[in-house]
């Protein structure tokens, strides 16, 4: 099994990439689940599982996955206005 940093350091160095947004880190059997937050409220922005070890072994993998955690809250805001306009479209 590959190494990964202590999860307190895993969710500080997400913190820090992912302001103002929070984060909250759980070790599962097939590696991290990561959940992010809004910055005031407890409104669930996004989940990810599965994320492996190996993403989590040091900084600068951590700094990509953040990267890439923002790059799917952009897409996901944007996919939603579409969905509702399909959905209203189809009642």
């Amino acid at each position: 099994m590959d190494s990964r940093l202590p999860l307190f350091k895993i969710e500080a160095i997400l913190h820090d990439y992912l302001q103002p947004y929070r984060c909250e880190c759980r070790a599962e059997s097939s590696g991290l689940s990561v959940r992010v937050y809004g910055e005031q409220s407890d409104h669930e922005e996004l989940t990810v599982l599965g994320v492996t070890h190996d993403q989590c072994r040091d900084a600068a993998n951590l700094v990509r996955l953040a990267q890439e955690l923002r790059i799917e809250m952009v897409v996901t805001r944007s996919e939603m206005p579409a969905e509702r306009a399909t959905a209203s479209a189809i009642d």
